[in-house]
């Protein structure tokens, strides 16, 4: 039995760009002063299964809109309870909406994934070993004592890595110093390579300076990865999960 349809959120726009927004069958618009929001009517069951094609669309849709006005981007799936809970979304954190409108006014995200080449300049030693009073190695006593050792391992691997990612981050801002408005974070440590994932808030009027800049660095200076953009700014957008999470 499939339940009802409930309406999945697109994107939060001003309500004067109404019109970049209308450009698929299928979206309604929700406006409540001075704010609008993007909904498709969605049974859960579709979003559950919904194939490779239908994020592609959803993605191509919420570019395009983006190209014609600021939007809040949403990530595929975000169902809501009902419109009153779009319109409750939009009244109650409509100052909030509106600053993250104005932060993200005009600009675009470019991502970076980078494995960085070396190792860090300077990094945690490794923990010694414990000893006995007469300066010989005391002996091991028991699954504890592993135990504690490799706690002691993984908080050294977790600093080396944070280490390494604060360098690689720092090497890339400043050679793209000047040109974005906002950076992003992540980093992982994946079948021993150290991952970090900068997502850039960038004007529009400055993205192919970025680009070019990116380019001038020296090969391999900066680190191994991949350059990925202009999206619409879905990692600078996380002020309102919160609040979707109470609302859906």
């Amino acid at each position: 039995m499939r339940t009802p349809a409930r309406p999945m959120l697109h994107g939060i726009l001003r309500a004067s760009d109404h019109q970049a927004a209308r450009l698929a069958d299928g979206l309604r618009w929700i406006e409540v002063d001075g704010l609008g929001a993007l909904v498709a009517d969605q049974q859960a069951e579709r979003i559950q299964h919904a194939d490779t094609a239908s994020l592609k669309r959803y993605a191509d849709l919420l570019a395009l809109i983006h190209e014609r006005a600021t939007l809040i981007p949403m990530r595929f799936g975000c169902l809501l309870a009902s419109d009153a809970a779009v319109r409750d979304l939009l009244t109650r954190r409509r100052e909030r909406l509106q600053s993250l409108i104005a932060h993200i006014d005009g600009c675009v995200e470019f991502g970076i994934r980078l494995l960085p080449t070396g190792q860090p300049q300077s990094a945690p030693t490794q923990p010694a070993r414990a000893r006995a009073v007469d300066g010989s190695a005391a002996p091991d006593v028991g699954p504890g004592r592993a135990y504690l050792a490799r706690i002691r391992e993984r908080l050294h691997e977790d600093s080396r890595l944070e280490l390494g990612a604060s360098e690689a981050r720092a090497r890339i801002e400043r050679q793209v110093a000047g040109l974005f408005r906002d950076l992003h974070t992540e980093h992982a440590h994946i079948a021993g390579q150290d991952l970090i994932s900068l997502s850039f808030l960038i004007p529009r009027d400055a993205a192919e300076r970025f680009v070019a800049r990116l380019r001038q660095a020296p090969p391999g200076a900066l680190g191994v990865g991949l350059l990925t953009g202009p999206w619409p700014p879905y990692n600078f957008v996380g002020a309102i999960d919160d609040d979707l999470r109470v609302l859906a």
